[in-house]
């Protein structure tokens, strides 16, 4: 054990080493990009100098090609920049599984794998796809495990819990602190529960099976604010009506703060006996943050006492991220990449409205998503439908389309090489939380990349056995 905690310490400060000097790019915010020169100031100088040189559309086609392809070699100041940001995130190290992976380690610690079921209505094609591959692992770590009973953390409408509950008889209870969309998913899940037979199919080798004899008491609510002091024994106990609990902690894409505290609660309730956590949100993460990190929009942005959501381990103690960079951490390059998407041009034209309040109207101030949505086919347009908005007289100000086009060559590139260090950002916050188990005496515990990152972005799982 203390050898796989010094190893992985080892390779985060590699990887953080790297971060570091990166994170003001990382931080920075787009809306800044002239205001605060982010061209001139946070690019790698010789990627900055190719940068200029080269011509708009062969740079772009340069950067699909390399972050499209992982064994690409080329002096490239684009090309390297891409495989460097990929040598130093979990795609390139041995701390994360494959789906295939998962199913090898759970078969050999003795649990039969579970078939996937395959629900299609009442949820859209996303939510349907991440319940499809997501229920049957954590069915059959609940066999593993000796469950009783699997507790989902912000579970919302409930949409993997109907899975394991109708699907596999798993008796199931989401928590969620909104009692309205409690309410709104309790009686959802009852007309899910009439037509089960008409939209659940289980997948055994290729082939689809209707569903039968299901049982509608398996699946209830609560409503309750999930933090590290949760006793969820004793709400499993309240709401089935039972002595004897064994949990299995779930949650498909938790918010925040609220997948740190399921770790929390997985290292100090003797119920718990196991975790199968897909994170989200990292922006929302509370982090004691140097006030040099804070961007444009978040000056009075800080944490709560001792149970920051990053860092989680002891050896990151004093280390931060910044919001911005939690943020940019959610962005899937993958996607990107795949669908070959460029910002929207309203990116570019934000960023040159905030040049010209600067210096035309200093005194104003934009509060976050105040122009949020603005869609326009020129700048000209969108400076009369932003100062509609604002009302403090910019109408009159104009830019010549050459200095635009010139300007929309620079947002798009910087766009897409600060979006490299995205990848490198969430190592960091899935590296720490996995090293946070490991301080805590857990070594059965592994980083799983279970979904498709192009599908659902936010695509890497925690799990964790007792």
């Amino acid at each position: 054990m203390d050898s796989k905690v010094t190893h992985l310490r080892r390779n985060l400060d590699t990887v953080i080493t790297f971060l570091t000097p990166y994170l003001p790019l990382a931080n920075c915010h787009m809306v800044e990009f002239f205001t605060q020169s982010h061209w001139e100031r946070l690019l790698p100088s010789d990627l900055q100098q190719y940068l200029d040189k080269s011509d708009f559309l062969d740079s772009v086609n340069v950067f699909w090609k390399a972050a499209e392809n992982n064994n690409l070699y080329s002096e490239n100041e684009i090309t390297k920049w891409v495989q460097t940001t990929r040598n130093h995130c979990l795609i390139n190290n041995e701390y994360c599984l494959n789906p295939q992976g998962l199913q090898k380690l759970l078969t050999s610690q003795g649990s039969n794998m579970q078939p996937e079921i395959k629900v299609t209505e009442f949820m859209n094609s996303k939510k349907s796809y991440e319940v499809q591959s997501m229920s049957a692992y954590v069915a059959s770590l609940h066999n593993l495990c000796g469950a009783t009973h699997c507790v989902e953390a912000g579970g919302g409408k409930g949409h993997l819990l109907v899975a394991l509950s109708l699907g596999y008889q798993i008796p199931s209870l989401t928590i969620d602190c909104d009692e309205k969309t409690l309410r709104n998913a309790e009686k959802r899940v009852k007309i899910i529960q009439k037509q089960w037979h008409a939209i659940a199919k289980k997948i055994n080798q290729n082939s689809e099976v209707k569903m039968s004899n299901i049982d509608s008491e398996l699946h209830k609510f609560a409503p309750a604010f999930i933090t590290k002091d949760t006793d969820l024994t004793k709400v499993v106990q309240n709401q089935f009506k039972c002595e004897t609990v064994k949990l299995l902690l779930t949650g498909l894409h938790t918010c925040g703060n609220l997948g740190p505290d399921s770790l929390r609660l997985f290292t100090t309730d003797q119920n718990v006996g196991a975790l199968f956590n897909v994170p989200c949100c990292y922006h929302l993460l509370s982090e004691e943050v140097d006030g040099g990190l804070y961007d444009v929009f978040q000056r009075d942005y800080g944490g709560v006492g001792d149970s920051y959501g990053f860092p989680m381990s002891e050896h990151l103690r004093g280390f931060n991220l910044g919001r911005n960079a939690r943020m940019l951490a959610a962005q899937s390059i993958e996607r990107v990449t795949t669908r070959k998407e460029l910002p929207n041009r309203s990116l570019l034209y934000r960023a040159l409205l905030q040049e010209i309040i600067k210096k035309h109207s200093p005194e104003s101030t934009i509060k976050e998503g105040k122009l949020k949505g603005i869609s326009c086919q020129s700048f000209e347009e969108y400076l009369k439908t932003a100062d509609a908005i604002l009302n403090i007289g910019l109408d009159s100000c104009e830019i010549p389309e050459t200095t635009i086009d010139c300007q929309w060559k620079k947002i798009v590139l910087f766009y897409l090489i600060r979006l490299c260090l995205a990848q490198v950002v969430e190592s960091v916050i899935l590296m720490d939380r996995l090293l946070f188990l490991y301080e805590n005496g857990f070594s059965n515990v592994f980083l799983v990349k279970l979904f498709d990152p192009v599908l659902s972005p936010r695509c890497h799982s925690i799990v964790a056995i007792r």
